[in-house]
C-alpha cells in the first residue's frame, strides 16, 4: 500500500492551538484531505461559539442619566451563551428575576451611552458567597467587586469607575467563585451627583411613625374574585357594590388591628372604585360604588390607619396590553415606558382621590416593576399625600430602590427577627434603610379565596398568648406586622382566625377593647 508522509502546519488559533497533519494512503489522500478541512473548519467555529455573546435586549444604548439611578439589568444584557435566566413562567413574561447559576468566565455587556465623562459608583445585586470576585470595565477602566457576605445583598465597589463620554461598553464578569452566583442587575451612581441624590431619597420619604406603633395589622386579599363559603360567586362588580365596608371595618377593630391592608388588586385586575385612569382603557374591570372611600371613612371613625395592596394585573394579558404592553414575550423599550406611563397615571389619581386617608400602599411583584425610575415612579404613588409610605415587594432580592419607605417582608411573621434594628428601621443587610414591616397567611391555604367552596384553614401555632407575645415585642423595637386573613365575599373570616384575634385584642386592650375600657 503506497502512503506519503505529509505535514501540514496551520498557524495558531487565538488560544494557542496548533494542528499536524499525519501519515495519509494515497489511495485514499482525496477524501482525507476533504475530511481534515472540514476538520479545520469546524474546530474554529466550535471555538467562536464559546466566545459568542447573545444580543442586548430592550434600550440600546441605555442612556446614562448623571442626576439619577441607572438601573443595568441582567436579563437585557448582551452576555455568554448558555447562561440560565430565572424566570418562572408569566404572562407575556411579565414576571423577569436575574441570570443564575453563573460560574468563572461568565460575562456580560451593556452598551450605553454617557453625555458626558465622569467617575461613578457602581453597586450590583446578586446572590454570592464571601471571596466571589467579579470585574466591571468600561473603557480603560475597572474596579473590582468583592463580596463580603453571603446571599442576596447589595454590593457597592470601593473605587469610582471612570465612565467615558459618548457610547461604551460596560463588562462584568465573574473572576472567581467558589460556587455558582445570580446576578440581578448593577447599578450607577455619578459620583458627583450623589450627595445630592440622597437629599432627594430623605425629602421622598413618607412618615413610618405610625407604623412603629401600630403593633399589628389585618391583612385580606378580597377582591371581586373572592367566593361565598359554598356555591359561586356574584357577577363583578356585584362584590364591591354590595360589600358592607361597615360591618367588616367593625370586626377588624374588634379583632384589634391598628391599620388594613386592603387588596384593591389581586388574583383579577378588578378595582373597587370608578377610577376614571383605568375605566378609559378597561371599562368592565371599576365599579360605579367608591367601596375604598367607604372602608377609609369607617376606618376614621375608629381611628385605624388604611393601607391599599397593588397588584399590576400581570397575571392577565388582556389587562397588560390595555396599559401598553407589547403582544409579544419579549418586550420592547418603547412599550415598557408606556406601560410605566399609565401605571403613573393610574397611581396618581387613585393618590390624589383618597389623599390623607390613604397611609400607604404596597406594590407587589417588584421584579416586574424593576427596572423603572422610582423617583418619578414614587412620586405618582404619594399623590395627595406626601407622607404616604409605600414599598416594592422584592421578594428575596435585595431593595429594589431607595425611594420607598418600608420592606414588604412577604412571609415575615415577626417571630424571628434577623434585622439589626434602630427604632425598626433595618440597619444593614439587602434591605438597609426601611421600615420593617411583615405580612403573612395567618391561616390560608392561601392568601385570599378565590376557588368555590374553599375551607379556611385553622391557624397553627398560634395560641393567643403568642399573639400577644409578639404584640408586646412589636411595641417594643417600632415595627409592625399584618396578619392576612382568609375572608369570604360577604366579609365573613374563618371562625377561629377571627376568635384568636379578638381574644388577643381583649387580653391587650386594642382596638375596640381599648375604646370600652376608656369609656368604663
Amino acid at each position: 500500500m503506497g502512503c506519503i508522509l505529509e505535514w501540514t502546519i496551520i498557524k495558531p488559533l487565538k488560544n494557542g492551538l496548533v494542528i499536524l497533519l499525519y501519515l495519509i494512503d494515497k489511495k485514499y489522500r482525496s477524501k482525507m484531505r476533504r475530511q481534515f478541512i472540514y476538520f479545520l473548519l469546524f474546530v474554529p467555529a466550535c471555538l467562536f461559539a464559546q466566545n459568542k455573546m447573545t444580543n442586548q435586549k430592550m434600550q440600546d444604548p441605555i442612556q446614562i442619566n448623571p442626576k439619577s439611578i441607572n438601573q443595568l439589568l441582567a436579563l437585557d444584557a448582551s452576555h455568554s451563551l448558555g447562561l440560565k435566566e430565572f424566570n418562572p413562567e408569566s404572562t407575556l413574561n411579565a414576571k423577569r428575576f436575574w441570570l443564575t447559576d453563573l460560574v468563572n468566565g461568565n460575562k456580560m455587556e451593556w452598551a450605553v451611552f454617557n453625555p458626558q465623562k465622569a467617575s461613578y459608583w457602581v453597586s450590583v445585586l446578586l446572590n454570592a458567597k464571601t471571596g466571589t470576585v467579579l470585574k466591571i470595565k468600561a473603557g480603560d477602566d475597572s474596579v473590582m467587586v468583592n463580596v463580603k457576605e453571603d446571599h442576596w445583598q447589595k454590593t457597592t465597589t470601593e473605587t469610582l469607575l471612570l465612565l467615558p463620554a459618548g457610547k461604551t461598553i460596560i463588562s462584568l464578569e465573574l473572576v472567581n467563585t467558589l460556587s455558582p452566583i445570580d446576578i440581578k442587575s448593577a447599578e450607577l451612581v455619578n459620583a458627583a451627583r450623589k450627595q445630592e441624590i440622597e437629599k432627594r431619597v430623605a425629602a421622598f420619604k413618607g412618615d413610618c411613625t405610625w407604623m412603629k406603633e401600630a403593633g399589628y395589622g389585618i391583612m385580606v386579599q378580597g377582591g371581586g374574585w373572592a367566593y361565598p363559603p359554598h356555591g359561586d360567586k356574584k357577577p363583578w362588580p356585584g362584590f364591591a357594590e354590595d360589600f358592607n365596608a361597615q360591618k367588616f371595618v367593625e370586626k377588624v377593630d374588634e379583632m384589634g388591628g391598628s391599620y388594613i391592608v386592603w387588596s384593591a388588586t389581586w388574583i383579577d385586575y378588578l378595582f373597587p372604585a370608578p377610577i376614571r385612569t383605568i375605566g378609559d382603557i378597561l371599562p368592565n374591570r371599576i365599579s360605579k360604588r367608591d367601596l375604598i372611600a367607604d372602608l377609609i371613612r369607617e376606618c376614621k371613625k375608629r381611628n385605624i390607619r388604611f393601607m391599599l395592596y397593588y397588584h399590576l394585573g400581570h397575571g392577565s394579558k388582556e389587562v397588560l396590553l390595555a396599559k401598553g404592553w407589547k403582544d409579544s414575550p419579549e418586550q420592547d423599550y418603547t412599550s415598557r415606558q408606556k406601560w410605566l406611563k399609565t401605571e403613573e397615571a393610574i397611581l396618581a389619581e387613585i393618590g390624589n382621590r383618597y389623599g390623607t386617608g390613604l397611609d400607604g400602599v404596597f406594590l407587589d411583584d417588584g421584579c416586574v416593576w424593576y427596572p423603572a425610575d422610582f423617583e418619578k415612579l414614587g412620586k405618582a404613588v404619594k399623590s395627595g399625600n406626601p407622607q404616604r409610605v409605600i414599598a416594592y415587594n422584592p421578594w428575596i432580592a435585595p431593595s429594589l430602590t431607595p425611594f420607598q419607605d418600608f420592606y414588604c417582608g412577604e412571609g415575615f411573621d415577626g417571630s424571628a427577627t434577623p434585622f439589626q434594628l434602630d427604632n425598626g428601621v433595618i440597619m444593614g443587610g439587602p434591605q438597609k434603610g426601611l421600615q420593617l414591616f411583615g405580612c403573612f397567611v395567618f391561616d390560608g391555604p392561601d392568601w385570599g379565596i378565590y376557588k368555590p367552596n374553599t375551607i379556611i384553614d385553622t391557624p397553627k401555632n398560634w395560641p393567643v398568648d403568642r399573639i400577644v407575645d409578639l404584640t408586646h415585642k412589636l411595641e417594643q423595637q417600632h415595627y409592625t406586622i399584618a396578619f392576612n386573613l382568609l375572608m369570604y365575599e360577604d366579609g365573613s373570616f374563618g371562625g377561629q382566625s377571627f376568635d384568636l384575634l379578638k381574644q388577643a385584642a381583649m387580653k391587650l386592650k386594642r382596638g375596640k377593647w381599648k375604646k370600652i375600657r376608656r369609656g368604663n
